[in-house]
């Protein structure tokens, strides 16, 4: 965060409505998890009311363009992997032997069943760069400020939702910026889920949410959790590292 930011945000928080402000703030809490780049180990579990079931995931980013995603666990999951490189994805499943590219058709699917969707791994910035950001209100807890924003689309922007609100926390001990919820709404208004983020703890040096709950409206008794396990932040990967090859090795 820049010198004149943090002069804004802690002398006049009223300032905090200006629009390059409140990007500012939805950037960096939508990175808070991710870095320039990382490399994180973390646990989904999915909860329906007739199963439940977690899956252990390695996973790295670079530049919110690349993204490396292998299954460790279950047994018969294990070295499924899932690879982003900008606008495209490919899936490896290591039981049949087969490369699947994700086509447009079915960015909307469930992504190993969970409450997320492949379109919400290729398009993990659109928050940042496909709406207009506007700073609601702004509330005063101990030991940080919590700035609730509404974001709706830009004009012609390809984004599913019709407005997401978003609750981010700015810490008054070391400006860290990290994301509490996130409600995404449907073009017609309606609440399709919420995402509430928690256990806020120091990993890797940043304090971060290290567990996640995604909730769907009208599944009544499901959710998605994720649990992060370890955390690496800024390190030093290479395109190559992301590669159409790789994917068929699981990570190896």
């Amino acid at each position: 965060m820049t010198a004149l930011l943090c002069l804004l945000l802690l002398s006049a928080p009223a300032s905090a409505s200006e629009p390059n402000v409140v990007h500012d703030l939805v950037d960096k809490a939508n990175k808070a998890l991710r870095g320039d780049s990382s490399h994180a180990r973390l646990i989904m579990t999915i909860e329906t009311p007739e199963w439940k079931r977690s899956l252990t995931i390695e996973g790295w980013n670079k530049d919110r363009n690349f993204a490396f995603i292998n299954i460790l666990s279950p047994a018969k999951e294990r070295g499924n992997t899932t690879l982003r490189r900008r606008t495209e994805m490919w899936v490896w499943l290591p039981r049949v032997e087969r490369v699947i590219k994700i086509p447009p058709t079915m960015m909307h699917s469930a992504w190993q069943g969970s409450d997320f969707t492949y379109e919400d791994i290729v398009k993990a910035d659109s928050i940042v760069k496909d709406y207009t950001h506007k700073l609601l209100k702004t509330t005063k807890e101990e030991g940080r400020t919590v700035y609730h924003i509404e974001a709706t689309p830009k004009p012609d922007a390809p984004v599913v939702w019709g407005k997401v609100l978003t609750d981010v926390a700015l810490y008054d001990d070391d400006q860290s910026v990290i994301p509490l919820n996130e409600l995404d709404y449907s073009e017609r208004g309606e609440l399709i889920r919420t995402i509430t983020l928690s256990d806020v703890k120091v990993m890797s040096g940043r304090r971060v949410p290290a567990r996640l709950e995604c909730v769907p409206t009208k599944k009544k008794g499901q959710r998605t959790i994720l649990h992060y396990q370890e955390l690496e932040f800024d390190i030093p990967l290479g395109e190559e590292f992301f590669s159409y090859q790789r994917l068929q090795k699981a990570g190896i």
